[in-house]
């Protein structure tokens, strides 16, 4: 993901209330030019190599080819500089009005811009359209929409926990409504998730603030899984107890969206010794 990382790199990240503007680009910019005043040591000067910045620093003006001989060195360079722009929402301006005069163009990996000139090479990463390769997990936590839906039911899918956590972490903040609706669900999905992510899942919803169940989009979600899990209960007793179940009987089922009635069928199931002393057959 940042192989292309050179001796000094800048990272930006635009969060989801953040949006990339031009007044921001310019300034990350700036910034980006100013890491070439910055002195990079791997340990901590010596007296001899304080004396020999000083020295240099006095030389400058007169010998600036020292700069990338001397010990002590600037990365003064903008070739050995990378700037990188992380963003939430897709820069739509940055990106397509303004492609002519900021030179970011579309790469061979989705959802990775890069911008190649005289300059300091730079790229713009938006998590949304990256693929759901390997390599890209680390950021695709901070995807939206679809894609955050897609590498959710992947997670879910290898039992990638770590990942999971961070969709958690992350998701809940950029796209609660996926991250609720896409665990709600996993009970349907039970045949498809590893054993070892159930306990993520369990930890899930014993975290979750109380605040955030009391958000409608969430009663909403909470209250389909529900019917759809009282649904599937009474299909699989009517299997048991009266196989085969006609398709008529199944589809009245699962059009019924009222909790009271299928639990008072459910009743009747146990009782009944005949599928027509349910009250499903008319």
């Amino acid at each position: 993901m940042f192989s292309h990382f050179r001796q000094l790199n800048a990272i930006e990240f635009k969060g989801i209330n953040d949006p990339l503007t031009l007044a921001d680009y310019n300034r990350i910019m700036m910034r980006a030019w100013g890491l070439g005043g910055l002195q990079a040591k791997t340990k901590a000067p010596t007296e001899a190599e304080i004396k020999a910045e000083t020295e240099a620093e006095t030389d400058e003006e007169t010998d600036e080819e020292t700069d990338d001989t001397d010990e002590i060195k600037y990365y003064r360079r903008p070739s050995q500089r990378t700037l990188t722009i992380v963003c939430i929402s897709r820069p739509n301006k940055i990106l397509d009005q303004l492609q002519d005069e900021l030179g970011f163009k579309k790469t061979n990996e989705s959802g990775i811009y890069h911008c190649q000139d005289q300059q300091i090479p730079r790229w713009i990463i938006f998590p949304s359209e990256l693929a759901l390769v390997p390599k890209n997990y680390p950021l695709l936590p901070l995807a939206r929409s679809e894609k955050l839906e897609q590498f959710l039911s992947l997670c879910l899918r290898e039992g990638l926990v770590d990942y999971l956590q961070l969709i958690k972490d992350i998701g809940l903040l950029t796209d609660p409504d996926i991250i609720w609706r896409k665990i709600l669900e996993v009970q349907q999905m039970k045949p498809q998730i590893r054993e070892d992510t159930w306990p993520y899942i369990d930890q899930f919803f014993r975290e979750m603030p109380e605040a955030m169940r009391k958000i409608p989009t969430f009663q909403d979600a909470l209250s389909l899984s529900e019917l759809r899990t009282q649904q599937r209960i009474l299909i699989r007793q009517l299997r048991r107890k009266f196989a085969p179940v006609p398709d008529s009987v199944i589809e009245k089922i699962k059009a019924t969206d009222n909790i009271d009635l299928l639990d008072n069928w459910l009743d009747k199931i146990i009782s009944a010794d005949s599928l027509a002393n349910t009250g499903l057959r008319s």
